[in-house]
C-alpha cells in the first residue's frame, strides 16, 4: 500500500473508533483549490472534544489544458492527501482555530508562468490558523490561512510534453495555504 492510502486508511479508521463518542461531524469543500484549475477537493473532521476536533482530506487535479497543443500546454496536476487536528479556543466549529496536518502530494506542474515544469513527491507538515463563521445551525463558512513544508524529490523538465530533463533532486519546500470553504455540520 503506498503512504498517501496508508495515511488515509488511519486517519479513517481513527474517526471510527471516536465517532462512537463525538456528537458532530464535518463534510466541506475549499472554494480556493476549485479556482486553482478546478482541483476537486473535500475534507472532513469529527469533534472530539469541546475545544479538539480531527480532521482527514484530499484533493485532487488531473487535468491537461491545451495537450494537443505543446506549445500552449499547462497544468498543475497533484494528488494530495492530509489528516491533522484542530485546536478551538472557544467551541469547535465557532469561532477561532489552529490546526496542525501531515500531508503528502504527487505533482506535475508547469507551462503556466515559464515553460519548466516539474513533478514529484512532497511529504510534510503544516500549520495554519482561521476563523469558522456559523451561518445556520448547519453551515459554516471557514477561513484560513496557513504553509506547509517539508521535503520534495523532483525532476524538472523544459517544457511540459518535450520530456527533457534539466535536473532531479531533493530538497526543502514551504507552500502557502488558503482556505475559503463551506462546511455541512451534522
Amino acid at each position: 500500500m503506498k503512504p498517501v492510502g496508508k495515511i488515509l486508511l488511519a486517519a479513517v479508521l481513527s474517526i471510527m473508533a471516536l465517532s462512537a463518542h463525538a456528537q458532530r461531524f464535518t463534510v466541506g469543500t475549499n472554494g480556493i483549490e476549485w479556482l486553482a484549475l478546478g482541483t476537486v477537493n473535500a475534507d472532513a473532521s469529527v469533534a472530539v472534544s469541546k475545544n479538539f476536533s480531527l480532521h482527514v482530506g484530499a484533493a485532487l487535479n488531473p487535468w491537461t489544458y491545451f495537450k494537443d497543443t505543446p506549445e500552449k500546454q499547462f497544468q498543475v496536476r497533484k494528488l494530495t492527501a492530509w489528516g491533522g487536528f484542530r485546536w478551538w479556543p472557544w467551541h469547535v466549529y465557532s469561532g477561532w482555530w489552529t490546526a496542525f496536518d501531515v500531508r503528502y502530494m504527487v505533482y506535475n506542474a508547469g507551462g503556466i508562468v515559464k515553460r519548466d515544469t516539474e513533478e514529484g513527491d512532497a511529504y510534510g507538515a503544516g500549520l495554519s490558523g482561521g476563523y469558522s463563521v456559523m451561518l445556520s445551525e448547519h453551515w459554516n463558512l471557514d477561513l484560513g490561512i496557513g504553509a506547509w513544508g517539508g521535503w520534495k524529490k523532483y525532476i524538472r523538465y523544459s517544457c511540459p510534453s518535450c520530456g527533457v530533463m534539466l535536473e532531479q533532486g531533493a530538497k526543502v519546500f514551504i507552500i502557502p495555504d488558503a482556505r475559503v470553504a463551506i462546511q455541512l455540520i451534522f
